[in-house]
């Protein structure tokens, strides 16, 4: 090792608690950049094994194949594992108790594994015999079937017939109640396993899935097959797997008919290529790129300001022994190297801590924080800590740079320094007038010591600069994060906003007995605090101009035919709810007896139009009054009250202002329907809605009720799961970039404390100076105290102008999608202010502790600055 390199250590060893900041802030951003890689990698390997459970580990496709051209594709070298895949097509069990998904909907496999057919008893079939039920279609459809059991299907075509001709249904159809099933041929299985396969159950709308074997060997010719194919290696042939698959394809011709379309096509697991990072739609990518390179970028920031700060600080410590060692023949070169090799030392040490360190800091968070990530995407498979080796060598090459960036000009000005110039000293003194001219008012208003404090921060413009930057960059990093999490709560009341339930339960059908006995035993249900019942029909209404209000008339077009077309809700509820709405409404309940359909008119709520809220009203007809509805000709409905309490089942604003509104009663709303057409059953909506304290206890109250109707069509809509994904969005999302701050934060406040504490050190000689020509201990502190005060100011003076702005900007990000006022977090700017001060108040009674142990005599005789 070299003289200089020597001295260099020993240096470095003499000034400990600088050396010390400096890794402490090195190892910090290796931290962060190495939690920001395998942040990036754990989710991408997370996605990976997610998307393998739920449509298979297959890459591409080949959809149409002949028989004959199948051992041209599966005998490629390229290929690891394939399935054949053959579409035997729509079969129904002879007493199938399902009237919504009827079907089944079989395809044999040669490979289920590679499509994401998931084995969950029994044994997967093996030949065209055997045949795996879903889980799904036990679990919903009501049958009770078991492996061992031998069942008897019809395989048939789905037709509906429109205007008199038959039209084929297929894949994509959903089940209709006129449509016809035309038996082909009868196949008995032998059920071997129950089987999941999330992705197969949602291709076809109108079966459940099932799965059958097939035989590699009793392929026929010119029948279409499909073959799912995996790669050797697809993650080393990037990009390349669509030229590769291209080329297979090439090779092959595929089945060509009326109902095929012509040539092999080929279809790819996108989900699994992009969450592998393989994509020919690169947006995804970018994006995610994009953020890691984002992030990047301000640690590098942060980094370089504070390793920057150290060394021009270890440069103003070490320029008269950088002069002396120019002085007996030192090279700029081994100058220069000596402030390199200073970063080296540092880099050695602090690098692979801050790798250890971030890794096992994200990995701990990540097992923490993983039930929320899994419900907050709605992913099976939990994230684990995945470190990938070109991520770490990516964490390393970029912290090389950062100290490479931060050593580069120190190291070009050490190598400058001349002996003469390191002796006298003119480099670090070299100023003018102007440079350290203050205001009168300042020594008016604060006195002396505070003018002194400022002359000295405008003398040493570099550290002050550095300090105020750490300090702004803390502050606006603080205020962002804070008015980001404000700002998304606010957002996530204004969706939760409209909604008046917990739960609710959407049920129709053609059979309208068994919705309605479906929705009465929902309304017998004991865990739910409110219970309300709704029954809803559509229908049309033709108004004239002085029938509808200003607010309709300014925002609606008049049809040539001098009417306004809207559109009206006939809405019931159930008897209870009902008698309550009129009493909290103040309705005589003898207003809604007689013959006619009678109906309360709500005619005023609030219309959400982009980000603005009005109070409008649209009718101005009067009691008694009845409107045509165009729907079921010669049904009228009269008005028999006129309200603006809200109904129980409304939501809290409207987004479109032409439905008018309309509640009636359980028995009014018969009579409506009962003078429509016969089609008017099956366009009923019924809903059951609830609110409740006990929501595990409720759901399981509701699904045995669902699971005894499977004729009718339910969907559930669980609030409290959203509303609580909502809360995990925001807790993972609070974690992570309140962690970030932190960490920035710590960069900072370690440069500020190097700055500030070296700085002081820095200046023993003029403190024993000004201490000798009578400068009591008490304006010393008053000095210092002004001192930290300017620095605060400074700080809060650039970096709050810049907090407010990015809150802004922050805010009219989200507020296109919410409307809510701009919000100034006062708290935390408050918290902010205060803590600016609290960090440089204690560095500088640190310093000033320290200075208090030198003695004015040695300070004075020290020839080091």
């Amino acid at each position: 090792m070299s003289i200089v390199n020597q001295l260099t250590l020993r240096y470095m060893k003499k000034n400990k608690s600088r050396t010390l900041v400096t890794i402490i802030g090195v190892v910090i951003s290796v931290a962060m950049l190495t939690a920001v890689f395998s942040i990036s990698s754990s989710f991408m390997d997370m996605m990976q094994r997610n998307a393998i459970t739920y449509s298979g580990k297959w890459q591409a496709a080949f959809l149409n194949v002949t028989g004959e051209d199948v051992a041209v594709i599966t005998n490629t070298d390229a290929i690891e594992r394939y399935d054949i895949d053959q579409e035997l097509g729509f079969a129904r069990l002879s007493n199938s108790p399902n009237s919504v998904k009827p079907y089944l909907y079989i395809t044999g496999h040669s490979n289920h594994d590679v499509v994401g057919v998931s084995l969950l008893d029994g044994r997967l079939p093996q030949n065209e015999n055997e045949l795996a039920l879903s889980s799904e279609y036990l679990r919903i459809a009501g049958v009770s079937l078991k492996v061992g059991d031998v069942v008897t299907l019809n395989f048939g075509d789905r037709s509906l017939n429109v205007d008199g001709q038959s039209e084929t249904l297929g894949d994509n159809d959903v089940y209709q109640s006129k449509e016809v099933f035309t038996p082909t041929k009868t196949k008995t299985y032998t059920i071997t396993g129950i089987v999941q396969a999330p992705a197969k159950e949602q291709e076809v709308m109108a079966a459940y899935r099932a799965f059958s074997g097939l035989s590699e060997g009793n392929l026929e010719e010119g029948s279409p097959y499909t073959v799912s194919v995996e790669y050797k290696d697809f993650k080393g042939l990037g990009n390349d797997i669509y030229e590769t698959s291209d080329a297979i394809a090439s090779k092959v011709s595929g089945v060509k008919d009326q109902v095929k379309s012509n040539g092999v096509k080929i279809k790819y697991n996108r989900d699994l290529l992009l969450y592998s990072g393989i994509s020919n739609d690169s947006h995804f990518l970018n994006t995610m790129y994009l953020a890691v390179l984002s992030v990047g970028i301000i640690i590098l920031i942060g980094s370089v300001s504070l390793i920057y700060n150290a060394f021009a600080i270890s440069l103003s410590e070490r320029s008269r022994t950088l002069g002396m060692l120019s002085s007996v023949g030192a090279t700029k070169q081994q100058k220069r190297a000596s402030v390199f090799f200073e970063a080296a030392v540092i880099g050695g040490i602090a690098i692979p801590a801050g790798l250890f360190f971030g890794s096992i800091g994200i990995g701990v968070t990540l097992h923490l924080l993983n039930p929320f990530i899994q419900k907050m995407i709605f992913v099976s498979e939990p994230i684990r800590l995945v470190i990938e080796p070109y991520s770490m060598i990516a964490v390393v090459l970029f912290s090389i740079l950062t100290l490479l960036i931060s050593a580069w000009l120190p190291a070009v000005r050490a190598s400058k320094i001349t002996p003469i110039t390191a002796i006298r000293q003119t480099k670090d003194i070299e100023i003018k007038g102007k440079d350290v001219r203050t205001s009168n008012m300042t020594r008016k208003l604060f006195g002396f010591e505070a003018e002194l404090g400022l002359k000295n921060l405008k003398r040493n413009k570099h550290h002050y600069r550095s300090t105020v930057f750490s300090l702004a960059i803390s502050v606006i990093l603080y205020l962002a994060a804070s008015s980001f999490s404000l700002y998304m709560d606010k957002s996530y009341n204004m969706a939760q906003a409209p909604l008046p339930y917990d739960l609710s339960v959407n049920a129709s059908g053609a059979d309208l007995e068994r919705v309605r006995s479906l929705t009465n035993e929902l309304m017998s249900v004991k865990n739910a605090t409110t219970k309300v019942k709704t029954q809803l029909i559509g229908a049309d209404l033709s108004l004239n101009e002085n029938e509808v209000t200003t607010d309709i008339s300014s925002r609606h077009t008049l049809n040539p035919d001098g009417k306004y077309f809207m559109s009206a809700n006939i809405v019931s509820l159930d008897e209870g709810s009902f008698a309550a709405y009129l009493q909290s409404a103040g309705i005589d309940a003898k207003k809604l007896e007689g013959d006619e359909i009678s109906a309360i008119l709500v005619n005023r709520f609030t219309l959400k139009e982009e980000h603005h809220f009005t109070d409008i009203s649209q009718l101005t007809v009067q009691e008694g009054s009845e409107l045509p509805l165009t729907l079921n000709e010669g049904a009228n409905v009269r008005i028999a009250s006129i309200t603006d309490k809200r109904p129980p089942f409304m939501l809290r604003y409207q987004e479109y202002a032409f439905t008018v509104t309309f509640v009636v009663s359980e028995r009014g709303f018969d009579k409506f329907r009962e003078r429509g057409n016969a089609m008017l059953s099956e366009q009923v909506t019924s809903e059951v809605q609830f609110t409740t304290e006990q929501s595990a206890a409720l759901e399981n109250e509701i699904n045995p009720i669902i699971n005894k109707y499977p004729d009718v069509h339910v969907y559930t809509n669980n609030l409290i799961e959203w509303r609580q994904d909502a809360m995990n969005r925001a807790t993972v999302t609070s974690v992570f970039l309140y962690g970030f701050v932190v960490l920035i934060g710590l960069i900072c406040m370690a440069n500020i404390i190097n700055t500030i504490s070296t700085g002081m050190a820095l200046r023993k000689r003029e403190f024993a100076m000004l201490a000798s020509i009578g400068m009591t201990p008490k304006g010393m502190k008053k000095m210092l105290r002004f001192e930290g005060f300017f620095y605060g100011m400074k700080s809060l003076i650039y970096g709050l102008p810049i907090s407010l702005c990015v809150m802004f900007f922050i805010y009219k990000s989200l507020s296109r999608n919410f409307a809510f006022a701009f919000t100034v977090p006062w708290a935390d700017l408050i918290i902010a202010g205060v803590g600016v001060f609290f960090i440089v108040g204690t560095t500088i009674f640190y310093a000033n502790r320290k200075y208090k142990e030198y003695s004015i005599v040695n300070s004075l005789k020290n020839e080091n600055i």
